[in-house]
């Protein structure tokens, strides 16, 4: 059995295609239960649910967020294998037999793919891009470095979900960091081929609204990391590479935002590289050589903020 489970928060507008692309992957080669948890939908979406008692397994909540109402639904999902779906996006006709084959073929633990960007006007559907990458050879590194698809692509087996949380703690990339975790756990297999559509433009993402609220998520993920992967640094230079990486990015935009994790950024990135000195740019290469990075980055906050 595959259950489908769906978080669903005033989805009204595209709640009913969401479903219907989760319909039509039923075959006579699995069972399909699909699970629509209302996660305390303001707008039309309870009416809306209504139509599809028969054929979803219906569950209302008070609203707690999307992490909470897909765990909520994995609780309630009696499948052997999970595919989360937001309520916005689509999945390919097909997608649920072709990975679930993969699965059992391979031997593997989550199946991925292909996937589009796409925008709606009325019942037309504009794709406004594809996307074809698979995952390197070092997959958890490669997923925290620049790998992510959304959750419509992918198909977990059970056994892997079960050993896998939602970071209600990072309400931004809770998305990214539960693919890290599943990496960290599992095999991929990658099936080729566009699985699912992400759809975009029509609301800004969390991220998009709010860039401090998605730096400080990257920022307390790379602090959870960087503990999960201390014992491997020095060995694994690559990972230590990432983690600074991370943390400059986080340190330049927190001087911009005057956040003050900005100094807590700049201890981290001590703490995993004691003595660091940037190779570029090079004038803060020689600066950070002289009064040391913490203080270069100190002058450096005080440029950006008069460059604005």
């Amino acid at each position: 059995m595959v259950s489908i489970i769906i978080p669903a928060y005033n989805a009204a507008a595209t709640l009913p295609g969401t479903i219907q692309s989760a319909l039509i992957q039923e075959d006579d080669s699995f069972k399909l239960e699909i699970i629509v948890v209302n996660d305390g939908s303001t707008d039309q979406s309870r009416v809306i649910l209504e139509n599809y008692c028969k054929t979803c397994k219906i569950i209302t909540t008070e609203n707690h967020g999307v992490s909470a109402a897909r765990t909520i639904g994995l609780e309630h999902a009696e499948g052997d294998y999970i595919q989360y779906l937001d309520s916005d996006d689509l999945l390919i006709p097909g997608k649920i037999k072709q990975q679930l084959n993969a699965l059992i073929n391979s031997q593997a633990d989550i199946a991925y793919g292909d996937w589009q960007k796409f925008t709606q006007e009325g019942e037309e559907i504009t794709i406004t891009e594809t996307i074809t990458k698979q995952i390197g050879t070092d997959t958890e590194l490669d997923i925290f470095n620049n790998f992510w698809c959304p959750p419509a692509v992918l198909l977990f087996s059970r056994k892997i979900t079960n050993q896998l949380t939602w970071k209600t703690n990072l309400p931004v990339i809770q998305d990214a960091r539960y693919l890290l975790d599943a990496a960290s756990i599992g095999k991929f297999v990658y099936v080729p081929g566009v699985q699912a559509q992400y759809r975009i433009l029509q609301s800004k993402s969390l991220s998009q609204r709010d860039s401090l609220a998605f730096v400080t998520d990257c920022f307390v993920n790379t602090g959870e990391i960087y503990e999960r992967w201390k014992d491997e640094l020095t060995d694994n230079p690559d990972k230590k590479q990432a983690l600074i990486n991370s943390l400059r990015y986080c340190i330049t935009e927190f001087s911009i935002a005057k956040s003050k994790l900005f100094d807590k950024a700049i201890d981290l990135l001590l703490k995993i590289a004691p003595g660091y000195v940037p190779a570029e740019p090079a004038l803060h290469h020689n600066i950070s050589k002289v009064i040391g990075f913490k203080n270069a980055e100190k002058l450096a906050a005080i440029k950006r903020n008069l460059g604005k």
